[in-house]
């Protein structure tokens, strides 16, 4: 009978482990391969409210299968949108093979008559580990991604700012460059104003040279007509 019982514990071990309990709500976990963003929309251009890491436990609220999205309710409270290919209907592989490295543990103090089954049960960890491991492997190739993401995107916005410096002082430039041009223009109308003024001085001062000359002219021979 005891060997029985030990068999059913395990086996009951075994079930709890790779079988999700039913609740009244959808449980899905954020998945193993990276670090996932819980957004306010369900797209990809909506402001990120948080960094879910792998494993992260999430309520489903609601499905958008047209944009790929499902929104979700942390443990906090805390609710937004994340990719649907993001989320798992089983823990991570990390969670799964701590709670499979404690449950080994347990059985390992069990007698003989649960052996095999422990046999089994070490087979399926050290695969569930090597799946991590390239798991880990495979997050780390995109963590280091993600961060040459961040760096070129920190590097676009630096030099939008840049842009925008240059943009106001070209703007500025030209405003002087205005203002100079109108500056010139105004210059201009008056050189041509006095050119004007001062031609019409030369012709009017030629003008009263030939009404004074004649006249002068006439004078002296009248001086001279007198003295004969």
């Amino acid at each position: 009978m005891m060997k029985y019982k030990y068999v059913a514990l395990l086996v009951g071990l075994i079930c709890s482990a790779f079988y999700p309990t039913f609740v009244s709500a959808e449980t899905r976990y954020v998945s193993d391969q990276l670090e996932t963003t819980l957004r306010r929309g369900p797209t990809l251009g909506h402001a990120i409210l948080r960094m879910l890491k792998s494993g992260t436990a999430l309520e489903v609220l609601e499905h958008d299968t047209e944009n790929g999205h499902t929104r979700v309710k942390t443990s906090s409270g805390l609710e937004g949108w994340v990719l649907s290919r993001y989320l798992m209907t089983e823990p991570d592989a990390r969670t799964q093979v701590d709670k499979m490295a404690k449950q080994i543990s347990s059985a390992v103090t069990q007698e003989g008559s649960v052996r095999a089954q422990l046999n089994a049960m070490k087979d399926e960890y050290e695969g569930t580990k090597k799946r991590l491991l390239t798991l880990e492997g495979e997050n780390k190739r995109l963590t280091e991604q993600l961060d040459s993401i961040r760096k070129t995107s920190a590097n676009a916005i630096a030099i939008d700012k840049e842009n925008k410096k240059l943009q106001d002082k070209l703007s500025i430039t030209e405003e002087r460059f205005n203002g100079l041009q109108q500056r010139n223009s105004e210059l201009e109308d008056h050189r041509q104003k006095d050119w004007f003024f001062a031609g019409a001085l030369v012709l009017l001062g030629g003008v009263a040279l030939g009404l004074i000359l004649p006249l002068l002219t006439r004078k002296k021979r009248s001086r001279y007509g007198s003295f004969e």
